[in-house]
């Protein structure tokens, strides 16, 4: 009977833990042409863990149930998903809106920089939702905008508070994208297809990094410092 128990409770013990810590598996793609999103960032905000999706927007990260996924890309709006378990049975598709320009609007982009253009479109949409439809703000991965899923958080004020706060830490993650990009990374190295993918996934650099050093000469001696890293590795 003892024996019993402990088998049961040993199954029992198994199924939990799996169940708490698992892998899920995705794809993101855009809203509109339907075409894959590459190279966005997928970040556990409850683990602190951010991973790049590869060039063909496929992505895997370290998930427990109810954890907090949010996907970043540079001409996308940016969005958050809660973890479910049925999720981890199955590919999962992440819809990222694009930020798309007007034809008056080709003249502001070309004044500012790309990032700061779409930083702007992102930040009006997503006051617009927090100011005037609070619904929006609970409907994450829906392609509609700025999705920011604060389904855990109760009451009307501190949902706020974290919606600025959440919004402010998506915007770093498509900061590092805009400044760490792919092409960036191949005008200073040889590297491409999985290699590209590896490197970009091993030395991100921190977006307090990012705002230390703020030109393209940083970012060369910064890629070739870690080429030399990576190639040791090897």
């Amino acid at each position: 009977m003892k024996y019993l128990l402990s088998v049961v409770f040993f199954i029992a013990f198994s199924f939990t833990s799996n169940a708490q810590n698992a892998r899920v598996t995705g794809i993101i793609i855009d809203s509109i042409s339907g075409e894959p999103v590459g190279f966005a960032s997928v970040t556990n905000l409850d683990k602190k863990n951010t991973k790049i999706a590869t060039s063909k927007g496929y992505f895997y990260i370290d998930v427990s149930v109810g954890d907090m996924l949010s996907f970043a890309s540079v001409n996308h709006y940016h969005d958050t998903l809660v973890i479910k378990s049925k999720m981890l049975n199955d590919t999962i598709i992440i819809v990222l809106k694009p930020i798309t320009k007007a034809l008056d609007e080709v003249t502001v982009v070309a004044t500012i920089n790309r990032y700061q253009y779409d930083s702007t479109q992102r930040r009006k949409v997503f006051l617009k939702d927090v100011g005037v439809r609070r619904k929006t703000i609970s409907n994450a991965n829906s392609g509609a905008g700025v999705g920011i899923n604060l389904d855990r958080f109760s009451k009307k004020e501190k949902n706020k508070r974290k919606a600025y706060d959440l919004f402010e830490m998506l915007e770093k993650n498509q900061y590092i994208n805009y400044r760490f990009s792919p092409n960036l990374v191949m005008k200073y190295s040889t590297l491409r297809g999985e290699s590209l993918y590896n490197f970009i996934n091993e030395y991100c650099p921190s977006y307090e990094w990012l705002r230390a050093h703020t030109t393209e000469e940083d970012m060369k001696y910064y890629i070739n410092d870690k080429l030399k890293l990576y190639h040791n590795k090897k």
